[in-house]
């Protein structure tokens, strides 16, 4: 393996707990979205008002720390491409990508903490 390899194995690495986590945030979400269908429906609820709100807001935080996370590591392999002269036609657009996904999760961020008491029925999950 060259010391490119190795580089670019640790940052897979990366990627993959970091997507896992990524996945754990989304089944959160979704039971947040299936708690709130409860709370239409008349139903019991699995969390209370206030439980929701707090795991919605720790939830957006993981999210936005991930997010930060694959903007970190798209940066960095873009440099290590470029310090072993390697095609990085398509780095710029993964960093893109990353940051809109940041954008994004700040979005929600923001959303999670300006709500004062009330869990938004129809977030995305994906963010």
């Amino acid at each position: 393996m060259t010391n490119y390899d190795l580089e670019e194995d640790k940052l897979l690495k990366i990627q993959i707990c970091l997507s896992l986590i990524f996945i754990f945030t989304i089944i959160i979400s979704i039971t947040l979205s299936y708690n709130s269908m409860m709370d239409c429906e008349k139903r019991e609820k699995i969390y209370s008002d206030e439980d929701a709100l707090n795991i919605l807001r720790i939830n957006r935080i993981i999210a936005f720390i991930v997010a930060v996370g694959f903007v970190i590591i798209n940066s960095y392999d873009k440099s290590i491409k470029t310090a072993y002269n390697l095609n990085d036609k398509n780095a710029d657009l993964q960093i893109l990508a990353s940051i809109i996904t940041l954008i994004s999760s700040l979005i929600v961020l923001y959303v999670a903490f300006s709500s004062s008491s009330e869990i938004i029925a129809n977030e995305n999950p994906e963010s």
